[in-house]
């Protein structure tokens, strides 16, 4: 499902296991394109459980998006971004606990620059997301499970997904699983 949202506070906060959320510039450019032409379309192929939003207006959205206490410390990230986490912004505390939500930061300038279509992308993490073994081998950093379901992310970026108390280099973590596994 997709929306468009004037903060975080008008997004749901509950229904969704995971959410999307697109850290826009105000300025169009080729990315911003990608983005107007596939977010509905990410959001329907992200199926019910998955809420991606975008903000209404992309500097008022960004603002309300890290002044939540669970993102302030992703406040830096440039635009554009996309932010996955497994729990509202504003309930993670409460559904998840103090260190409990996952979440993840992936700038697309870099994913944009490799392919000039950032559809590809969002296949790949959808597959992912939708795949509990996925979610699983990252929590249990399960080496064979991670290479199934993650090894795509090193095609792309240097990424920095968040835990909430752990932050760690998870292409890193994937090349050296990848390279221990062979």
């Amino acid at each position: 499902m997709s929306m468009v949202a004037s903060s975080i506070g008008t997004v749901p906060t509950s229904g969704f296991e995971w959410y999307l959320f697109f850290v826009e510039s105000p300025f169009g450019n080729e990315i911003r394109d990608q983005v107007d032409k596939h977010f509905q379309t990410l959001g329907k192929e992200a199926g019910p459980g998955v809420l991606v939003v975008r903000g209404f207006d992309a500097q008022a959205f960004r603002t309300s998006l890290f002044e939540a206490p669970a993102l302030h410390e992703f406040q830096e990230i440039d635009p554009p971004s996309v932010v996955v986490t497994d729990a509202h912004p504003k309930r993670v505390r409460e559904v998840k606990g103090l260190n409990g939500a996952k979440v993840m930061v992936f700038p697309l300038r870099p994913v944009y620059a490799k392919d000039k279509d950032i559809s590809l992308f969002f296949d790949k993490l959808l597959s992912a997301l939708r795949s509990p073994d996925a979610i699983i081998a990252l929590d249990k950093l399960d080496g064979s499970q991670i290479q199934r379901h993650w090894s795509w992310l090193t095609d792309y970026v240097e990424l920095k997904p968040g835990f909430f108390g752990f932050n760690a280099d998870l292409a890193k973590l994937v090349g050296d699983l990848l390279n221990r596994a062979s």
